[in-house]
């Protein structure tokens, strides 16, 4: 079953899941406890976080927590187990996989 982890706070990764309709469950980490162990942080400098809030995108509001820090963008293929069978996370929020990608990675796991 997919899952999804937000660095927002849980009423915010609430909204941002209704928002995007999103259909499966979407926890809150943020606190960054379970993206500092898969290691998909991206902490962003003072410079950075002004030009998002130029833009109104205050992530510090989104998180409740003021450690400048959004998720890269990540998918983790766990099996039963708690193995990590796949893996793809990258800096560039462009560069992702496709469903087809991901598709493949999960026959081949099953």
């Amino acid at each position: 079953m997919p899952v999804g982890i937000s660095v927002d706070a849980p009423e915010h990764a609430k909204l941002l899941g209704e928002a995007l309709n999103v259909t499966f469950p979407l926890l809150s980490d943020q606190d960054l406890d379970v993206h500092r162990l898969f290691n998909v942080l991206n902490t962003l400098d003072s410079k950075t976080v002004a030009l998002y809030e130029e833009y109104q995108l205050n992530i510090d509001k989104w998180s409740e927590r003021d450690h400048h820090t959004i998720a890269v963008p990540s998918i983790f293929l766990i099996d039963e187990n708690r193995t990590v069978r796949w893996a793809h996370a990258h800096r560039d929020h462009k560069t992702r996989p496709t469903v087809d990608q991901i598709l493949t990675a999960i026959q081949s796991i099953l």
